[in-house]
């Protein structure tokens, strides 16, 4: 049971990931491969407001929130507003913000990971359901189990969310419904931004904080991201809890170098029986 709460653990990292993903995916179209970056970030933000300046966990959050919209919303005015249409170029320049995002870390604190305390509750493990758990992970558990499922009412439930899937569906049928696209896509990235940062304080206490962590989350999150389905926030939650167990089962019964093997077998098998992913929607249109 430990391990299973383990697993639980780490898919909810990778649903964050996913989810953040996916709104911007949903609003405009475009991939942000330096979103997990923020996230790191957000470790960062953590290591220095409790170890370093002892700021309440409040005000932390509110500031990374805060940064984290601002740096979203710089990726989408200079990686992805200056780009032709069509072109898919931010697949390259959003990989670059990420390179200068985790060099910039790199050259400030270093490359060795850095320990954040919990931010509920104490270092000690308790025992649920016959496993052991720690508070920060049961936190960050919640965290990952609620925000896909948040994020999925306010985008079927609300207008903002109709008018983003209708910009995902036809940008130009949107602009001639009368909805405002430019904002949208800006908006997804300050949004998406300040959520990865925001619960960056969430995800230290259970990753470090590390200047790799981005490139690490952004490949699980990407695959979970897959599996579910693209622009799917039920999709995404399913596929971060998929690869965290499968991560966890394959390190304690065949071994933590086989990891990666199994997580990118079970994508394959994935995409083999369901290319769209298992929630996603494959869109057939008459020529």
């Amino acid at each position: 049971m430990t391990t299973v709460w383990g697993a639980l653990t780490v898919g909810a990292v990778y649903a964050i990931v996913a989810v953040g993903f996916n709104i911007v995916i949903i609003s405009s179209a475009t991939f942000n491969f330096a979103q997990p970056q923020l996230i790191m970030l957000g470790t960062f933000a953590a290591y220095l407001g409790a170890a370093q300046f002892h700021v309440p966990l409040l005000v932390t959050i509110g500031i990374s929130l805060v940064l984290g919209g601002v740096i979203g919303l710089l990726i989408e005015r200079t990686a992805i507003r200056l780009l032709p249409p069509g072109a898919h170029a931010e697949l390259v320049t959003t990989v670059g913000v990420s390179v200068i995002i985790a060099g910039l870390v790199v050259l400030a604190f270093g490359n060795n990971p850095l320990s954040v305390p919990p931010v509920f509750g104490g270092e000690r493990a308790m025992t649920l359901l016959g496993g052991r758990i720690l508070p920060a992970e049961l936190t960050i558990l919640c965290i990952g189990l609620a925000l896909p499922l948040v994020a999925d009412i306010l985008t079927t439930r609300t207008l903002v969310g109709l008018s983003s899937l209708a910009t995902s569906e036809d940008k130009t049928a949107a602009v001639l419904r009368g909805i405002n696209v430019g904002r949208l896509g800006w908006g997804s990235y300050a949004v998406a931004g300040a959520l990865c940062m925001g619960l960056g304080p969430f995800v230290a206490p259970e990753t470090y904080a590390y200047s790799a962590l981005g490139d690490i989350l952004v490949l699980k999150g990407f695959v979970a991201m897959v599996i579910g389905g693209q622009g799917s926030h039920r999709g995404a939650l399913i596929g971060a809890l998929a690869v965290g167990f499968v991560e966890a089962f394959t390190a304690r019964y065949i071994g933590v170098n086989y990891q990666n093997v199994a997580v990118f077998g079970v994508l394959l098998i994935v995409l083999m029986i369901r290319p769209h992913g298992l929630f996603g929607e494959r869109l057939e249109r008459a020529v």
